[in-house]
């Protein structure tokens, strides 16, 4: 949705740091919220911290008939439209699939053993666990890493904060080299 979020920034770092292959994946499954321009800058904001990745950038969007394929396997169709697996939406009423499928399939069928992510997603995970071995897959182990935080002493925001994205202290004149000693 833009320049990448200080805290996404923080997962990315925390990522390289923690393994010894990194997946780059966009999760795009939201059309709604998709901003031209924002992949290259999140590429270029990633490349200015020196972050590399192994693979990707891999667009959930581009693997749309594999979620529906997952979704299939183990969702039932509700009065709107959607696909659900017990009360979690895995695919749109337009067929797109949700956030948690896509992760939770992506993650799967890239092999991926180890999800390193803010403490805010930490609900998640019980969720994503079961919806992986609802569909036969092992999960991965997810780490849960602590947030910034805003003067406010609340989860860093765009909305709320004049400086909440890595563009943000870039154009402060603030050197990558600093910006990535702070994540880290």
């Amino acid at each position: 949705t833009g320049s990448l979020h200080l805290g996404g920034a923080l997962s990315a770092v925390a990522n390289r740091r923690r393994g010894d292959w990194l997946l780059l994946r966009i999760d795009d499954t939201d059309a709604s919220r998709e901003v031209p321009g924002a992949v290259d800058e999140l590429v270029a904001d990633l490349r200015w911290l020196g972050v590399e990745w192994d693979e990707g950038p891999a667009r959930q969007s581009e693997r749309l008939e594999r979620h529906r394929e997952a979704a299939a396997a183990v969702g039932e169709l509700d009065e709107e439209g959607a696909l659900r697996h017990g009360r979690l939406t895995l695919l749109r009423p337009d067929g797109t699939p949700t956030y948690h499928l896509a992760s939770v399939v992506d993650d799967h069928d890239f092999g991926i053993t180890h999800v390193v992510r803010g403490a805010d997603h930490r609900p998640n995970s019980d969720l994503q666990q079961r919806l992986a071995r609802a569909l036969g897959f092992e999960p991965p182990e997810y780490v849960h890493h602590g947030l910034i935080l805003g003067d406010d002493g609340k989860k860093l925001s765009k909305r709320n904060s004049p400086v909440a994205t890595v563009r943000d202290l870039r154009e402060a004149g603030i050197p990558a080299t600093a910006v990535r000693a702070y994540l880290e």
